[in-house]
């Protein structure tokens, strides 16, 4: 019996014999049906564990791009012809001997979804463990690198992505109905309508943030972006679950004060500079307590480029529920750029990785992005020309959301000035320049500044906007 006390050296990877021979024998059972059930759970060769099961299903392929039937006795003929046979090595038991017995492994194929399901599970585990053995190996190099590391971690994650069944359309659309009646009933969850933003405008004009999409935040320096990504992320973390949030922007020692004087509308400016009562201090602080505490809102500041970006979130995907990532932002991280390619093109093809991101993930990645100073020049509203090195961000985001403050706040009918100090709130108008689902549009939030916060301009109490 094998134990987890057993040396490494000595440990049987894990693997299934009733399973392989319970999956080959339901291909001589049923023919083509099968091993097409079998190839649509991307079952292949390397996922047999036992040479000689390989050495059948490898006979099954190449019966069936042959156009040959799938039988006992046709594939003894088509072995013995190509000098194959002897390839079918059991202890114990000769080719056709065991070739017969796996035939009549099974009476039906009432459980082929499960053997399929089990045969390429292990398979993942066994390479798993191989790719463990080697991240130990490199470790112990005299010559190890971090690259290296995450190459490992990306074939890893590989593995897992190339082995998960894909998704036929009745399947989707069977989906599709079920969501439709929770939605009927009033019982969506926030895989069926997305993830509501902390501001009752913004959901009301762009939706919710859904499964799947690639949402841009894009703004000039200091027009609040990063304060609406953090809140959003504090809020998502609270009421659905983890969050990641990967911060170039601003390191994580730096984080916790803005994220209390969100939730305690105290400024951490004056704070520090001792202009607040002892009441708004304990507030404060109780706030940082509730930073503290939290557990479902993972902060990461070391991550430079794409692929340790991407790394880092699937990995963390693999032990966690996540429901969303938040990138601050897009120009701050390293596109590791191919020999003769400009920036642009290499930007663009981040913002593909992470379009596949949300895809592969299904959940919403919010990434934020720059604005060029044309818009400032010519005194207008921003367009998507204007992104910074845009490369791709307009093929592939589902959503581009720009901050943009006017010249005079609409509902007070007041000129504004973002760098005027003596007024702490701020008209921001939140132009959707394009949106898949919703369409374009804007709506209208105020800013904040002495504690960096969004708030609606009609606040509804069913949004909590302070957290």
């Amino acid at each position: 019996m094998v134990t987890n006390n057993m040396p490494v050296s000595e440990r049987i990877p894990p693997h299934s014999k009733d399973s392989e021979s319970s999956l080959l024998s339901s291909i001589f059972i049923d023919g083509v049906h099968s091993l097409a059930k079998a190839m649509d759970g991307h079952i292949s060769p390397e996922c047999f564990y036992e040479p000689a099961n390989r050495q059948i299903y490898q006979a099954f392929l190449w019966l069936h791009r042959h156009g040959r039937e799938l039988t006992l006795d046709v594939m003894i003929e088509e072995l013995r012809k190509t000098q194959r046979l002897d390839a079918i090595q059991v202890e114990g038991r000769t080719a056709l001997g065991y070739l017969m017995e796996v035939s009549g492994k099974v009476p039906t194929t009432m459980e082929l979804d499960y053997h399929i399901d089990r045969v390429r599970e292990t398979y993942v585990m066994r390479e798993l463990i191989q790719s463990g053995r080697n991240v130990t190996e490199l470790a112990y190099s005299e010559n190890a690198e971090v690259e290296r590391f995450t190459t490992e971690m990306n074939r890893i994650l590989s593995i897992r992505h190339s082995t998960q069944v894909i998704k036929t359309l009745p399947e989707a659309a069977k989906q599709s109905i079920e969501k439709a009646i929770r939605i009927k009933n009033r019982m969506p969850t926030e895989t069926d309508i997305g993830l509501e933003w902390p501001w009752r405008e913004w959901n009301d004009r762009f939706g919710e943030a859904k499964p799947g999409s690639l949402i841009i935040f894009a703004a000039r320096p200091g027009i609040g972006k990063s304060s609406a990504a953090r809140q959003a992320a504090w809020s998502w973390s609270e009421k659905y679950g983890d969050i990641a949030l990967f911060s170039r922007e601003m390191p994580v020692d730096q984080l916790p004060p803005l994220f209390a004087q969100t939730l305690s509308g105290v400024s951490w400016r004056l704070f520090r500079k001792n202009q607040i009562d002892a009441k708004q201090q304990d507030q404060f602080i109780s706030a940082l307590v509730e930073v503290e505490a939290s557990k479902t809102l993972h902060v990461f500041d070391r991550d430079r480029t794409l692929s340790h970006v991407i790394a880092r979130a699937k990995a963390l995907a693999q032990t966690k529920k996540l429901k969303a990532i938040l990138i601050d932002y897009l120009q701050r991280y390293d596109p590791e750029q191919c020999k003769g390619e400009n920036r642009d093109i290499a930007l663009g093809r981040m913002t593909m990785a992470f379009k596949d991101l949300a895809m592969d993930l299904k959940l919403p990645v919010i990434l934020l992005a720059q604005v060029g100073r044309e818009m400032e020049r010519e005194k207008r509203e921003p367009r998507l020309s204007d992104l910074r090195e845009s490369g791709n961000i307009e093929q592939d985001a589902d959503d581009v959301i720009f901050f943009y403050p006017p010249e005079d706040d609409p509902i007070l009918g007041i000129p504004q000035d973002p760098l005027d100090q003596d007024s702490d709130k701020l008209y921001i108008d939140a132009i959707q320049a394009k949106g898949r689902a919703e369409g374009r549009g804007r709506c209208g939030l105020y800013f904040q500044k002495s504690t960096t916060c969004f708030r609606s301009i009609t606040p509804d109490p069913k949004y909590n906007e302070s957290r």
